[in-house]
């Protein structure tokens, strides 16, 4: 029961996720009539106000008029349980999804 309730709090473990700031970066001359962020991941530009995971990479980009700020997955709290282990990230989705996470296994005996 005490090990179950350790892999349960680990689950519930804070994972924050780590944010970032910058520039908005200079648009190829293909694209600069258009108005908003240069996102070079999907080679577009996306309108001021919206946001995008691209596909192949695991973080938010989110356009404002000044600056772009990026989502990515933080730091997860574990532990050595041996019924527990963190997930890789899985770039096939889109933040947060693609994230890693904390998974247990537990035996399903009653007893």
């Amino acid at each position: 029961m005490v090990s179950r309730i350790l892999c349960l709090a680990m689950v519930v473990a804070v994972a924050s996720s780590a944010t970032w700031r910058g520039k908005l970066p200079p648009k190829p001359v293909h694209l600069a009539h258009k108005e908003g962020c240069y996102v070079k991941e999907i080679g577009d530009v996306i309108n001021f106000g919206e946001t995008v995971s691209p596909v192949g990479y695991c973080y938010r980009i989110e356009c404002e008029r000044s600056q772009v700020h990026y989502a990515s997955c933080g730091d997860i709290s574990f532990s050595d349980s041996p019924n527990c282990y963190i997930t890789d990230i899985d770039l096939s989705r889109s933040y947060p999804d693609c994230c890693p996470d904390i998974k247990c296994d537990f035996d399903n005996n009653l007893i």
